[in-house]
């Protein structure tokens, strides 16, 4: 029963970041009016979700960083940020991933109010978790 039941959490939870990412994909080919950088910019961006959703942590934050130095004026800016911070997480690197899930936070507009609230969460259970 709780097996059943975790497993049906974690599904919410993967469905509601599936959504997020389809939601600005869409909003990215109507937000960007400079043409010539939307292929490069969605490329880059839907490399590093792959690496990401395959769990391949470094090759992820690898992509993420290079969106982030190149396209830090897009609206998927915020959510990149949290994709990273989770990659430090994974990788172990607590502490590169406080700071982000800070960033995080901080960067976050009325749009991105979802992922301030789940920075706030990992920040939470880094703070609840042993070393």
């Amino acid at each position: 029963m709780m097996k059943s039941s975790m497993n049906r959490a974690l599904k919410n939870k993967y469905t509601t970041e599936l959504f997020f990412i389809c939601f600005w994909l869409l909003f990215l080919s109507y937000a960007w009016s400079d043409e010539a950088s939307l292929p490069p910019a969605i490329e880059t961006y839907n490399k590093a979700v792959a690496f990401y959703e395959d769990r391949h942590w470094d090759a992820a934050k690898e992509y993420l960083h290079q969106y982030l130095a190149e396209y830090s004026d897009t609206p998927l800016y915020v959510t990149c940020l949290y994709y990273l911070a989770y990659c430090y997480q994974q990788l172990g690197d607590k502490t590169q991933a406080m700071l982000l899930y800070h960033k995080v936070i901080d960067q976050a507009r009325e749009g991105d109010a979802f992922w301030a609230d789940m920075a706030q969460k990992r920040i939470e259970g880094l703070i609840g978790s042993p070393n």
